[in-house]
């Protein structure tokens, strides 16, 4: 343990990065698998999840992570149903915008921002900086819990158009 960062922190720290380069893949690439749609969600809210469960050993309210995670599912779910999709030759392929393929991006940025934020804070110790770790712990549920739904869309979808249902 180092000024308060333990182990833990590094775990997140790992996440969030792994999440921001599995993002800019995906935004890279023309046909996206369905792992490469919910690596990074998953990544993005395990660290969402840690984040929330250490301001909930703070005794911070449950229903604020509760409706952070609610809140951005319903986000990323509508994101994904706004998501056109067309077929090729080969298979359906997600036909995303650069505005759109910029917004997965800063969603994942902004987790890595989160974790940045708790782990300064956690080095600083200093308890005027609570407020700021409560912050980054809802901005990552939220995020986390938006790409997941919009992974989880884009793959009901993608799947719905591959069996000729769109």
């Amino acid at each position: 343990m180092i000024h308060n960062l333990t182990l833990v922190h590094l775990l997140l720290v790992g996440a969030a990065g792994s999440c921001i380069y599995l993002s800019l893949r995906e935004v890279r690439r023309r046909y996206i698998s369905t792992w490469r749609l919910f690596a990074p969600a998953l990544l993005a809210l395990f660290a969402g999840t840690i984040l929330s469960l250490l301001q909930l050993a703070e005794h911070q309210p449950r229903w604020l992570f509760g409706a952070a995670l609610a809140a951005g599912f319903v986000v990323g779910a509508a994101r994904g149903m706004m998501i056109g999709i067309r077929h090729d030759m080969y298979r359906p392929q997600v036909d995303l915008t650069d505005a759109a393929k910029l917004v997965l991006l800063w969603v994942a940025i902004a987790v890595g921002a989160a974790v940045v934020v708790e782990c300064v804070a956690a080095f600083l110790g200093s308890p005027e900086l609570e407020i700021f770790r409560l912050g980054a712990a809802l901005v990552a549920m939220f995020c986390g819990s938006a790409m997941l739904g919009r992974a989880l869309l884009l793959t009901i979808r993608l799947h719905r158009a591959d069996r000729g249902g769109a």
